[in-house]
């Protein structure tokens, strides 16, 4: 009950008023139990970024919430909230979409991304999207970040660093079974749909400890106003193979 014991019902920050700050602090009150149950921990953590933007790229695994548990660790030792790049298809939703706009969550843009960055602010997101996150158990603890450039546009565009944090370990909290109609799917209509396996038969999550590994900030290697495609795809390149071997140590670690 470590992460749990920490919550509290009113916080120093008024900005968030009415059914924001009721969907703020239940998504709160969740991911701390989570982080409870998962024995989770942040190694690393000295290498976030004290101030200023930057971009915080996480892994995607199907459980998905293993991401937002570094929300928390940037609340605990920053006093931050990140804002968030939401999936398309989830904020779009009549039922979940107004929660996680509530949240924080946007439908960002290259530009708008960036300049939420220029203006200082924590960007949270996973690269890998739904795709990544539907991978069956057989391609479990890897990432697939092939042509998600947008990220990486953001960082360079606003002058601001990466950081990565990976959490390989969160693949074992569900099996995914390997079914072409799964990849069929959401390649037409990028509509969500697995079968899983959880805590036993069920779709509980498994209490696997997670342990999140925290990269050093990866700078821009050229200036926001020099920017081309190329310096794009070649950072991406860059950034991808660090969250490989990221993904590789934190193994080590759970």
């Amino acid at each position: 009950m470590k992460s749990l014991s920490r919550f509290r019902l009113r916080d120093d920050d008024t900005s968030r008023q009415g059914a924001a700050n009721v969907a703020f602090k239940s998504a709160e009150l969740i991911l701390r139990s989570l982080r409870d149950y998962h024995s989770h921990e942040a190694v690393g953590v000295e290498n976030i970024p004290r101030e200023g933007g930057f971009v915080m790229a996480c892994n995607h695994s199907f459980a998905t919430y293993d991401g937002f548990l570094m929300a928390v660790i940037l609340k605990d030792d920053l006093g931050r909230i990140p804002i968030a790049i939401g999936d398309r298809l989830m904020l779009r939703s009549r039922i979940f979409g107004p929660f996680f706009r509530e949240l924080g969550f946007i439908e960002g843009s290259r530009e708008s991304a960036a300049e939420s960055l220029r203006n200082g602010q924590i960007l949270g997101l996973l690269p890998g999207g739904m795709r990544e996150a539907l991978r069956s158990s057989k391609d479990k603890y890897r990432i697939d970040w092939r042509g998600r450039f947008g990220f990486v546009w953001s960082s360079l565009l606003s002058g601001t660093p990466i950081v990565l944090a990976a959490c390989p370990r969160a693949d074992d909290i569900y099996d995914v079974a390997d079914l072409s109609l799964t990849r069929r799917v959401y390649e037409r209509f990028k509509v969500p749909m697995a079968l899983v396996r959880g805590y036993g038969p069920s779709v509980i999550p498994r209490p696997i400890r997670l342990v999140h590994l925290v990269s050093e900030p990866i700078e821009p290697p050229v200036a926001p106003d020099q920017v081309t495609e190329r310096d794009v795809v070649a950072h991406h390149a860059t950034v991808t193979a660090r969250m490989d071997e990221l993904m590789k140590e934190a193994l080590a670690l759970s």
